[in-house]
């Protein structure tokens, strides 16, 4: 092995990809099959099926639903239907009711027209157009939580569980909707009605515990990394930060431990990722943002965080005011030849409710969990983090 050949494949680190096999979450995996593929069966007469996946994040929620989507297609497919599983993450997909139906009709099909039509008409286009085409519709709704609190008097689990009164007494292309959240906490901004509609399927996803942690970890290290890079006492230093508090478990933490820790390996010529280089990282990554946390930002959104960041480090402390993160994004679009946001303050909200930044008040506003390390190391890598991701 060549010095500074670390990495296989650093792309099966990313949080975003689905392993073939996902280590403790068959029973997962097994209750959602026994809920669907039952309809499959009897597809002419399905109604649909409201299940919840409820579980802390980094507990492999999206990962599941994906890997099962995959499959329930496969398994409709040999039983001759044609289903179409969709993926709609809320935080990206959905800023209001509009744009989010908006984009369920686009993910079915580019032949519906959505320009001049209501979120109603929407829907019912989706439903004609499955019907027309004899498709089947299995969709999950990740990050319904953020939606819901976000978007409150925009009743959008009344819609999507009440899709068969549009053609009462009829059965329904739409086989199942599946919502995830971190928490039944998101029930509490649910009327009476939409919470009775949502059901009693739903299913658990407990946190990792340390040995798991580690056996997820070194599953992706043999296919993310040559073999002998990564050793077993760096192994357990990452299974142990992630399963340990603040982190608790977050299996993208670990993931970009490990990757992280690898690019500073072979960025100083070594031919192993040692325990050394992930303390390093460490002392510069905030457990509670991952750089998939900042890609699912918009341009604004990266901005103000960046102002944020600004204003701490001129500060010298870990919370800051709204007018000096306002003054400094404003600084920053002129360098850049941008102009403002005039929705400065729901952008901020939206950082707030990602858990990204922390708000004790008007005056006191800095980064969730900075706190835990060094902060001025910590910013120093989000800086640059921000950065790349704005050019």
């Amino acid at each position: 092995m060549s010095l500074g050949l670390i990495f296989k494949d650093r792309n099966k680190l990313s949080s975003h990809y689905i392993p073939e096999r996902l280590p403790h979450r068959d029973d997962q995996i097994r209750k959602l099959h026994s809920i669907y593929d039952a309809t499959i069966k009897d597809i002419k007469n399905a109604y649909p099926r409201f299940t919840q996946i409820i579980g802390p994040t980094g507990t492999g929620k999206t990962c599941t639903a994906m890997k099962f989507g995959k499959q329930i297609a496969e398994y409709a497919k040999n039983e001759g239907v044609d289903l179409r599983y969709i993926y709609i993450n809320c935080k990206v997909d959905g800023a209001t009711r509009y744009v989010l139906f908006r984009n369920l009709v686009r993910k079915l099909t580019p032949k519906i027209s959505t320009r001049s039509l209501s979120p109603e008409e929407m829907i019912q286009q989706f439903i004609e157009y499955l019907k027309a085409e004899n498709i089947f519709a299995l969709i999950t709704f990740d990050e319904i939580d953020y939606f819901i609190q976000i978007n409150p008097k925009e009743h959008i689990i009344y819609d999507l569980t009440r899709t068969t009164e549009i053609s009462p007494g009829e059965s329904s292309p739409i086989i199942g909707e599946i919502f995830i959240a971190r928490s039944l906490r998101w029930h509490e901004r649910l009327d009476p009605g939409e919470k009775s509609t949502l059901g009693l399927g739903i299913i658990e996803f407990p946190r990792y515990s340390e040995a798991q942690i580690k056996e997820i970890l070194s599953a992706r290290v043999e296919e993310a990394f040559y073999p002998g890079v990564v050793s077993e006492d760096t192994l357990d230093l990452v299974s142990d930060i992630t399963a340990n508090p603040p982190i608790n478990g977050d299996i993208r933490v670990g993931l970009d431990l490990l990757y992280y820790s690898g690019n500073l390996a072979e960025n100083q010529g070594s031919n192993r990722v040692l325990p050394d280089h992930v303390r390093k990282v460490y002392g510069q990554i905030n457990p509670s943002i991952t750089s998939e946390d900042i890609v699912s930002l918009d341009k604004n959104g990266k901005l103000i965080l960046l102002a944020l960041v600004r204003s701490l480090r001129v500060n010298g402390s870990a919370y800051t005011g709204l007018r000096n993160i306002r003054k400094n994004y404003e600084v920053i679009c002129e360098e850049l030849g941008l102009k403002p946001t005039e929705r400065f303050e729901e952008y901020m909200q939206d950082l707030i409710y990602r858990g990204i930044v922390d708000m004790k008040s008007l005056t006191e506003i800095g980064v969730s969990g900075a706190s835990l390390i060094d902060l001025e190391r910590f910013l120093n890598s989000l800086a640059e983090k921000l950065r790349k991701e704005i050019r």
